[in-house]
């Protein structure tokens, strides 16, 4: 028997960002592909992740050309479309017409949301279009969530029971015999006002003066130049123990994970499942966070991590440096992070629920 067909749409890197890193584990997933006949609409923007969801050109003609492939992919038995559904006005457009399109050729259709603000989205709009999205979600056959607590995130628009939670995963590290650098705090992530690179500078100024010999690296792509040029005023005196990097991948960002001690990343507004989370649990470092998204659900705060409520930056130091003065306190976070991501947050453990999921939603047998 031939097996079901899956058409995997989503963008790939460049840039590195969760939905084009997300997109390309889904597609080297080894149990979907055991299960599924498995395609790749590619929707990729290789331009900077700036451009992500606006209107220009080029944004327009990439959506014209993704519905034309589709329109060519759906041809032959119906099978399963699977897709991380924007949250973006400009991005849900593309994504609603492919929606559209795969259900009125008979496919089913599993949406993926990554992020928590859809509900924001819907909120914001006019009348008309959040008729459009209604009308568009109701066409969709099961929509998943990065947790438990996100599983209101589609608020009225996705009937209760087609919601279930699909949380991240992350790859091991493959990194071994790298040095760990007791006093070395991390911030990985791109370097954005939403992602608190403020409120984490101001923390690591703090924690520099109550520890000496501490250290902390920002790794990232910077938003805009007002955003670097401020934080670069806010360091002046410091720059030998605050190093700003360029946006690490591969071994790189690999090495970097394993010569630290401390993960600092304190987003000040929604997120999804942060990937950067689980690959310092992965990495077995304690993760000094806030509760945004899925995060207080992946870190066990006092047992993992801390998972404050605000990024505030006077808190933040505080528990970093607990951390980085304790040695007892940090092996045994150390040891707690790395269980959570082996029990919990695995790739093979992702790629297990997500297959789960998208072989119910096409009807084949577990």
């Amino acid at each position: 028997m031939p097996r079901p067909r899956l058409i995997v749409v989503g963008p790939v890197p460049p840039p590195v960002h969760g939905v084009t890193v997300s997109t390309e584990l889904v597609l080297g997933n080894a149990v979907l592909r055991e299960v599924f006949d498995v395609q790749h609409l590619d929707t990729s923007d290789h331009r900077s992740g700036a451009n992500l969801g606006r209107w220009d050109a080029a944004n327009i003609a990439l959506a014209v050309r993704s519905l034309a492939r589709l329109a060519a992919l759906l041809r032959g038995p119906p099978g399963t479309v699977y897709l991380p559904i924007s949250q973006s006005a400009a991005a849900f457009l593309r994504d609603s017409l492919l929606i559209r399109l795969a259900v009125l050729r008979g496919w089913r259709v599993a949406i993926h949301l990554r992020g928590s603000e859809f509900a924001a989205l819907y909120a914001g709009s006019r009348r008309a279009s959040r008729a459009w999205m209604r009308s568009t979600l109701s066409r969709v056959t099961s929509a998943a969530v990065m947790g438990e607590s996100l599983l209101g995130a589609f608020g009225p628009l996705v009937p209760a029971d087609r919601v279930v939670v699909v949380p991240n995963g992350t790859p091991p590290s493959t990194i071994n015999g790298v040095a760990r650098e007791p006093l070395q705090v991390l911030f990985l992530s791109n370097l954005r006002r939403r992602k608190g690179v403020i409120e984490a500078v101001e923390a690591a100024l703090r924690t520099l003066r109550a520890v000496p010999g501490s250290r902390f690296v920002f790794a990232g792509s910077w938003e805009d130049d007002v955003l670097r040029q401020h934080v670069e005023r806010l360091c002046i005196g410091n720059a030998d123990r605050i190093d700003f990097r360029d946006e690490l991948t591969g071994d790189a960002k690999s090495r970097l994970l394993a010569s630290s001690s401390v993960l600092l990343f304190p987003p000040r507004e929604p997120e999804g499942h942060p990937r950067v989370v689980l690959e310092a649990l992965a990495a077995g470092l304690p993760v000094v966070t806030t509760n945004r998204g899925a995060i207080a659900e992946t870190v066990e705060d006092g047992v993992s991590g801390y998972v404050l409520p605000d990024p505030d930056p006077e808190s933040l130091a505080n528990h970093v440096s607990l951390l980085l003065t304790n040695d007892d306190l940090c092996r045994r976070m150390s040891e707690a992070a790395r269980t959570r991501y082996e029990d919990r947050f695995t790739q093979e453990i992702a790629d297990e629920r997500l297959a789960t999921w998208l072989r119910s939603v096409s009807g084949e047998a577990q």
